[in-house]
Protein backbone atom coordinates (compact mmCIF):
# COMPACT_ATOMS: atom_id res chain seq x y z
CA UNK A 1 0.00 0.00 0.00
CA UNK A 2 1.26 3.51 -0.78
CA UNK A 3 1.58 6.27 1.82
CA UNK A 4 -1.71 7.71 0.60
CA UNK A 5 -3.57 4.45 1.14
CA UNK A 6 -3.38 3.12 -2.43
CA UNK A 7 -2.25 -0.42 -3.25
CA UNK A 8 0.66 -1.17 -5.55
CA UNK A 9 1.96 -4.41 -7.05
CA UNK A 10 3.36 -6.78 -4.42
CA UNK A 11 6.92 -6.75 -5.80
CA UNK A 12 7.24 -3.00 -5.24
CA UNK A 13 5.49 -2.66 -1.91
CA UNK A 14 8.36 -3.03 0.56
CA UNK A 15 11.30 -1.18 -1.01
CA UNK A 16 11.31 2.59 -1.65
CA UNK A 17 13.41 2.41 -4.84
CA UNK A 18 11.31 -0.44 -6.22
CA UNK A 19 8.17 1.56 -5.37
CA UNK A 20 9.54 4.63 -7.17
CA UNK A 21 10.39 2.54 -10.25
CA UNK A 22 6.95 0.93 -10.15
CA UNK A 23 5.15 4.24 -9.78
CA UNK A 24 7.14 6.29 -12.30
CA UNK A 25 8.61 3.92 -14.90
CA UNK A 26 7.28 0.37 -15.03
CA UNK A 27 4.56 -0.15 -17.64
CA UNK A 28 4.55 3.56 -18.46
CA UNK A 29 4.83 4.00 -22.25
CA UNK A 30 8.42 4.91 -23.10
CA UNK A 31 9.23 6.51 -26.44
CA UNK A 32 12.76 7.94 -26.26
CA UNK A 33 15.37 5.81 -28.03
CA UNK A 34 18.05 6.24 -25.33
CA UNK A 35 15.53 5.32 -22.61
CA UNK A 36 14.42 2.27 -24.61
CA UNK A 37 18.07 1.25 -24.99
CA UNK A 38 18.58 1.70 -21.25
CA UNK A 39 15.59 -0.51 -20.45
CA UNK A 40 16.74 -3.20 -22.90
CA UNK A 41 20.22 -3.13 -21.39
CA UNK A 42 19.04 -3.27 -17.80
CA UNK A 43 16.69 -6.16 -18.55
CA UNK A 44 19.55 -8.07 -20.21
CA UNK A 45 21.84 -7.42 -17.25
CA UNK A 46 19.09 -8.58 -14.90
CA UNK A 47 19.08 -12.04 -16.47
CA UNK A 48 19.94 -14.47 -13.69
CA UNK A 49 19.85 -11.75 -11.02
CA UNK A 50 17.24 -10.02 -8.89
CA UNK A 51 15.70 -6.89 -10.42
CA UNK A 52 16.43 -5.08 -7.16
CA UNK A 53 20.17 -5.64 -7.73
CA UNK A 54 20.00 -3.98 -11.15
CA UNK A 55 17.75 -1.17 -10.01
CA UNK A 56 20.16 -0.23 -7.22
CA UNK A 57 22.96 -0.09 -9.79
CA UNK A 58 20.91 1.83 -12.37
CA UNK A 59 22.70 5.17 -11.95
CA UNK A 60 26.06 3.41 -12.23
CA UNK A 61 24.92 1.77 -15.48
CA UNK A 62 23.85 5.19 -16.78
CA UNK A 63 27.34 6.55 -16.06
CA UNK A 64 29.16 3.46 -17.35
CA UNK A 65 27.25 3.47 -20.64
CA UNK A 66 27.52 7.21 -21.31
CA UNK A 67 23.91 8.01 -20.45
CA UNK A 68 22.89 5.25 -22.86
CA UNK A 69 23.99 7.38 -25.79
CA UNK A 70 23.49 4.77 -28.50
CA UNK A 71 26.18 6.07 -30.86
CA UNK A 72 28.78 6.34 -28.10
CA UNK A 73 28.09 2.85 -26.78
CA UNK A 74 28.15 1.37 -30.29
CA UNK A 75 31.67 2.74 -30.66
CA UNK A 76 32.99 1.12 -27.45
CA UNK A 77 36.06 -1.03 -28.02
CA UNK A 78 38.11 -3.58 -26.08
CA UNK A 79 39.58 -0.83 -23.88
CA UNK A 80 36.06 0.19 -22.89
CA UNK A 81 35.12 -3.42 -22.20
CA UNK A 82 38.14 -3.82 -19.94
CA UNK A 83 37.27 -0.55 -18.15
CA UNK A 84 33.71 -1.78 -17.57
CA UNK A 85 34.94 -5.15 -16.33
CA UNK A 86 36.88 -3.27 -13.63
CA UNK A 87 33.89 -1.11 -12.62
CA UNK A 88 32.55 -2.63 -9.40
CA UNK A 89 29.54 -0.30 -9.42
CA UNK A 90 27.93 -2.30 -12.26
CA UNK A 91 27.46 -6.00 -12.94
CA UNK A 92 30.79 -7.10 -14.42
CA UNK A 93 29.80 -9.72 -16.96
CA UNK A 94 31.78 -9.73 -20.20
CA UNK A 95 29.06 -11.31 -22.35
CA UNK A 96 26.44 -8.81 -21.14
CA UNK A 97 28.80 -5.88 -21.69
CA UNK A 98 29.65 -7.11 -25.19
CA UNK A 99 25.96 -7.66 -25.88
CA UNK A 100 25.19 -4.07 -24.85
CA UNK A 101 27.73 -2.73 -27.34
CA UNK A 102 26.43 -5.04 -30.06
CA UNK A 103 22.84 -4.09 -29.27
CA UNK A 104 23.67 -0.39 -29.56
CA UNK A 105 24.91 -1.11 -33.10
CA UNK A 106 21.73 -3.05 -33.84
CA UNK A 107 19.65 -0.11 -32.66
CA UNK A 108 21.63 2.19 -34.95
CA UNK A 109 20.73 -0.16 -37.81
CA UNK A 110 17.07 -0.05 -36.78
CA UNK A 111 17.18 3.74 -36.62
CA UNK A 112 18.60 3.76 -40.15
CA UNK A 113 15.84 1.47 -41.39
CA UNK A 114 12.87 2.92 -39.47
CA UNK A 115 13.88 6.43 -38.40
CA UNK A 116 13.89 5.55 -34.71
CA UNK A 117 13.95 2.57 -32.37
CA UNK A 118 10.70 3.91 -30.92
CA UNK A 119 8.92 3.89 -34.29
CA UNK A 120 10.16 0.36 -35.03
CA UNK A 121 9.13 -0.96 -31.62
CA UNK A 122 5.72 0.66 -31.25
CA UNK A 123 4.71 -0.30 -34.79
CA UNK A 124 4.54 -3.84 -33.36
CA UNK A 125 2.43 -2.96 -30.30
CA UNK A 126 0.17 -5.86 -29.41
CA UNK A 127 2.33 -8.35 -31.31
CA UNK A 128 4.48 -9.49 -28.40
CA UNK A 129 5.53 -12.79 -29.93
CA UNK A 130 6.57 -11.06 -33.13
CA UNK A 131 8.58 -8.48 -31.18
CA UNK A 132 10.38 -11.19 -29.22
CA UNK A 133 11.07 -13.23 -32.35
CA UNK A 134 12.53 -10.15 -34.05
CA UNK A 135 14.55 -9.19 -30.97
CA UNK A 136 16.10 -12.66 -30.77
CA UNK A 137 17.21 -12.24 -34.38
CA UNK A 138 18.58 -8.70 -33.98
CA UNK A 139 19.96 -8.54 -30.44
CA UNK A 140 22.24 -10.49 -28.13
CA UNK A 141 21.38 -11.63 -24.62
CA UNK A 142 17.69 -11.04 -25.31
CA UNK A 143 15.70 -14.24 -24.99
CA UNK A 144 11.95 -14.57 -24.40
CA UNK A 145 12.08 -13.66 -20.69
CA UNK A 146 14.28 -10.59 -21.22
CA UNK A 147 12.13 -9.52 -24.14
CA UNK A 148 8.88 -9.85 -22.21
CA UNK A 149 10.34 -8.00 -19.22
CA UNK A 150 11.46 -5.25 -21.59
CA UNK A 151 7.95 -5.01 -23.06
CA UNK A 152 6.56 -4.69 -19.53
CA UNK A 153 9.10 -2.05 -18.57
CA UNK A 154 8.39 0.18 -21.59
CA UNK A 155 4.62 -0.02 -21.32
CA UNK A 156 3.85 -2.35 -24.23
CA UNK A 157 2.57 -4.92 -21.73
CA UNK A 158 0.73 -3.82 -18.60
CA UNK A 159 0.96 -6.51 -15.95
CA UNK A 160 0.02 -4.39 -12.93
CA UNK A 161 -2.03 -6.36 -10.44
CA UNK A 162 -5.78 -5.69 -10.69
CA UNK A 163 -5.82 -3.92 -7.30
CA UNK A 164 -2.78 -1.73 -8.09
CA UNK A 165 -3.41 2.00 -8.09
CA UNK A 166 -1.83 2.15 -11.58
CA UNK A 167 -4.78 0.08 -12.84
CA UNK A 168 -7.56 1.35 -10.62
CA UNK A 169 -6.50 4.99 -11.03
Amino acid sequence: MTDDGRFRCFWAASDPLMAKYHDEDWAVPCHEDAALFERLTLEAFQSGLAWRTILYKREAFVRAFEGFDIEKVASFNETDIERLLQDSSIVRHRKKIEATIYNAGAILDIQGEHGSFDRFLWAMAGQNEEVCRDFRRRFRFVGPTVCYSFLESVGMVNDHEPTCWRVTG
